[in-house]
């Protein structure tokens, strides 16, 4: 019998990030069934889905726990339960719950804070908020608030300001209140995607505008009431959230037309009678400069809320710290596509769905504590590796990932060969190259993993 090993690594916790993704398949729903149809992050709604709700360590991404949920519920009501269950497995208080603005009902903030945690999410922009956001926002844009510059080391992320704001919810019978800091927040990256957006929707309904009014001609519908065409108008510059952002001339065209009284053809002596003819059309669009102008100072900006004072987390450091969000997003990727590939799912019963879900989970912990470990120990030596790109021999990385490192081994071949030379029986295993004997003393595991196949002993 193999003894039993038990081997316990230490992963960085600076935080918790938490979120949600989906995983389809060709399903037909089930009542009560774990795939059923709902809002897709695939883009495919109109396949049956899973949702998969996951809580990661920061920096790492390390994959702490997840929950397999069916595919059409709401995913507000799927954070509570997720960090109760976290508390048990790490027993830590004053830790730094951090989600998108899905995690941001009162309910969810008001659970973390009366277990002594911290929470940091944007707010969405609906109900009061939205009322109150266009408020916040004028008041940086009309000068009334100075906004402080928000530093990465050196680089300029953007702008904003903050203020404290008293809440209160009930939580296990017992009202909970507490102190929130407001921030508001202009993303110097988001300005810019934003203005690129803006820039596409006025290009838009230019083009949409002048083509309410075609030049005559047969099978072109000429507009002649005015009230049509105004609401054509208005229509179009709601559309594209441009409106008063652009001006829209256009001209009244009276055309007299004769025609034959009765039926038949026409003669000299034939009565006939004149009608005049209104038709509209637009003769020009011009942009509103300093409407537009106007508009683009109130691009980029987001609303975050945190329960951590000032001392634990600034205005600046709270941006940082949101930003980094990528860690959770990347476990989403490596589990769903390649090289786990849990999407599309191939197999139908709720058990199998469930168990290949979290057996495909516990593959990602490996792949990622196979990263941790190699990236943790190049950074204790200060050391880079290279060969891990195929086709660039010499490029050297810090931060290797853990696919790259897995098929580093993959390329290698490394092949066991067995011989027998008359009654004798011998193996060969190819040799470890020392990229990879580098890698294994990094993971703290030893060459005979490979060698101790071939003994010949």
């Amino acid at each position: 019998m193999h003894p039993a090993t038990i081997v316990v690594h230490q992963i960085e916790l600076t935080g918790v990030r938490l979120d949600s993704t989906t995983s389809y398949g060709h399903h037909q729903p089930q009542e009560q069934g774990v795939m059923q149809y709902g809002r897709s992050k695939d883009h495919r709604p109109d396949l049956a889905q899973l949702k998969l709700m996951a809580a990661a360590a920061e920096p790492s991404g390390y994959l702490i726990a997840s929950d397999v949920h069916s595919g059409e519920q709401a995913d507000d009501r799927l954070y509570t339960p997720l960090i109760q269950r976290l508390r048990e497995i790490l027993r830590q208080n004053g830790l730094l719950y951090t989600g998108d603005s899905k995690m941001a009902a009162l309910a969810t903030r008001g659970e973390i804070v009366a277990h002594q945690d911290y929470y940091l999410m944007p707010l969405p922009l609906t109900g009061n908020t939205a009322r109150d956001f266009e408020t916040w926002v004028s008041a940086v844009v009309e000068g009334e608030q100075i906004a402080t510059l928000i530093w990465d080391d050196q680089q300029l992320l953007g702008g904003g300001y903050e203020f404290e704001r008293q809440q209160s919810t009930i939580i296990d019978n017992q009202e909970i209140t507490w102190s929130e800091r407001v921030q508001i927040v202009r993303s110097l990256s988001l300005y810019e995607c934003a203005k690129t957006n803006l820039e596409k929707r006025l290009v838009k309904a230019e083009k949409q505008l002048l083509a309410l009014t075609p030049p005559v001609g047969r099978g072109r519908r000429q507009i002649r009431s005015l009230e049509l065409l105004q609401s054509q108008i208005t229509e179009v510059l709601q559309r594209y959230r441009v409106t008063g952002l652009l001006v829209v001339s256009w001209q009244k065209i009276e055309t007299s037309v004769t025609r034959y009284q009765g039926r038949g053809r026409g003669s000299p002596n034939r009565a006939t009678s004149t009608v005049m003819q209104v038709r509209y059309t637009i003769t020009d669009v011009q942009r509103q400069s300093d409407a537009i102008t106007l508009e683009s100072y109130r691009l980029g900006w987001r609303v975050q809320v945190t329960n951590a004072s000032n001392k634990l987390l600034t205005l600046s450091q709270a941006v940082c710290h949101y930003r980094g969000g990528w860690c959770l997003e990347r476990d989403f990727h490596l589990v769903k596509d390649l090289p786990l590939g849990l999407s599309p799912l191939f197999v139908c019963k709720d058990e199998q769905i469930k168990g290949l879900t979290r057996l495909l989970t516990i593959a990602l912990r490996l792949l990622s504590l196979i990263e941790i470990q190699i990236r943790q120990g190049l950074t204790e030596e200060h050391e880079k590796v290279t060969g891990l790109y195929e086709g660039q021999p010499k490029r050297q990385t810090e931060h290797p990932t853990g696919k790259r490192i897995l098929q580093a081994f993959a390329r290698e071949e490394i092949t066991l060969t067995q011989v027998e030379i008359g009654g004798d029986i011998y193996y060969h295993i190819t040799p470890l190259p020392p990229l990879h004997q580098k890698l294994l003393r990094y993971l703290k595991l030893p060459d005979s993993l490979y060698t101790a196949l071939a003994n010949n002993s």
